[in-house]
């Protein structure tokens, strides 16, 4: 009787913890976005966005796909570093997810630029991609 609700309770932990829901998948997928901009590596950045992209950041230009998204991120300026703040995030579907929230800019001088962040997220070979960006800096 022991062994058999000892195998229940392992069966039901197992199943709920292999079912995150679209904050816990979110949250998992910024803190490795955040990890990767903190790198400073744009091969970093090409990996985990897809390749068809579509990249807004800090400039007027419309990024795509690989090359655009590698091209953006090797021209910010070196050494600025990112926060990811208070985020909402919605399954658009089993494998698409919709993440809006808040991230922290830090200037190498110091200055924080305080941004609002989307990201679309799809899961492609079971990770979670970046297929749409747009970042905006909070209005004051």
């Amino acid at each position: 009787m022991i062994y058999r609700s000892l195998a229940i309770l392992v069966v039901l932990l197992s199943i709920s913890a292999a079912k995150a829901g679209p904050n816990e998948d979110a949250v998992a997928a910024r803190a490795q976005w955040e990890q990767v901009y903190n790198s400073g590596d744009a091969e970093k950045f090409a990996a985990i966005y897809t390749k068809d992209a579509m990249l807004f950041g800090s400039t007027a230009q419309l990024f795509t796909g690989t090359d655009g998204v590698r091209s953006y991120f090797s021209k910010l300026p070196p050494g600025i570093k990112v926060k990811m703040g208070d985020q909402q995030a919605i399954a658009a579907g089993p494998d698409a997810l919709l993440s809006s929230g808040f991230a922290d800019f830090t200037l190498p001088n110091g200055t924080v630029l305080p941004f609002r962040l989307t990201l679309a997220w799809v899961k492609v070979d079971d990770k979670w991609l970046v297929a749409q960006h747009h970042g905006s800096l909070v209005p004051k």
